[in-house]
C-alpha cells in the first residue's frame, strides 16, 4: 500500500488574513471560516492539477462555532434581532463549505469536534480506502475574548493545514505516531523555511 505523504503544511494565525487576496465575500464570513480559508490558501496549492472531485476536505476543531455562536445569542435582543447571515456561520462545518466554494471542491468531506488527535488517521484513511486522491487536513480554533468569557476557555486564534496524497516524490511520509497535527504542521513549516533559505522549496524532513 502506498505511503501517505504531507507535500505542502501551513500555520497561520489572524495577523496573516491581510497577507491575502480575496474576494468582497470574504469580509462576510466569521473569523473561524477566514483563518480556516487563510490556512488553505497559505499552503500554495494548485487545485486545477487535480480533479476537484477527488480532492477530500477533513476539518478538526475543538471550539467550533462557539464564538459565533456566543455572538448570535447576545445580539438577540439587539434593534431588528440577530442577522440571518450571522445564524449561517453557527455551524462549526461551515468552513468546509466555504473552502469548497473558493476552490470548487466537490470531493467527499469530514468535520470532526474535539482537537485534532483524529485528524490526520482520518484523512488518510479515506485516501486508504480510494475515496478520494488528494486530501486537505485542516484544524482551526477561534475562541473570542466574549466567548471565552462565556465558556471560560482561553481566547486565541489558529490554524494548520496540510496536503495529503498517497505516494509521490518528495514531501514528508506519514508516521502512525503523528497525531498532532499542530506540532507536525509547525514543523514541517520550519524545514521549509530552511529549505527556502538554501534554494529549495517543499516540505521535507
Amino acid at each position: 500500500m502506498a505511503d501517505i505523504v504531507i507535500t505542502a503544511a501551513s500555520v497561520v494565525a489572524p495577523q496573516d488574513v491581510g497577507r491575502f487576496r480575496f474576494g468582497i465575500r470574504f469580509g462576510r464570513l466569521d473569523p473561524f471560516c477566514q483563518l480556516g480559508l487563510v490556512a488553505v490558501e497559505a499552503l500554495g496549492i494548485d487545485f486545477s492539477t487535480q480533479p476537484r472531485s477527488e480532492v477530500a476536505i477533513c476539518v478538526a476543531t475543538n471550539a467550533g462555532s462557539l464564538s459565533t455562536d456566543v455572538q448570535y445569542w447576545q445580539s438577540r435582543n439587539e434593534p431588528g434581532g440577530v442577522s440571518p447571515t450571522l445564524f449561517v456561520y453557527t455551524l462549526p462545518s461551515t468552513v468546509i463549505g466555504e473552502i469548497a466554494i473558493r476552490h470548487g471542491l466537490t470531493g467527499p468531506d469530514l468535520c470532526l469536534i474535539g482537537g485534532s488527535a483524529e485528524l490526520l488517521d482520518e484523512a488518510a484513511d479515506l485516501l486508504r480506502r480510494n475515496e478520494a486522491a488528494v486530501c486537505l487536513a485542516v484544524y482551526c480554533d477561534v475562541v473570542s475574548s466574549s466567548a471565552a468569557e462565556t465558556i471560560r476557555l482561553r481566547a486565541e486564534a489558529r490554524a494548520c493545514a496540510a496536503y495529503l496524497q498517497r505516494g509521490g516524490s518528495g514531501g514528508y511520509t506519514l508516521t502512525k505516531n503523528d497525531r498532532d497535527m499542530i506540532s507536525l504542521c509547525a514543523r514541517l513549516c520550519s524545514l521549509r523555511e530552511k529549505d527556502h533559505h538554501h534554494g529549495r522549496v517543499g516540505c521535507r524532513a
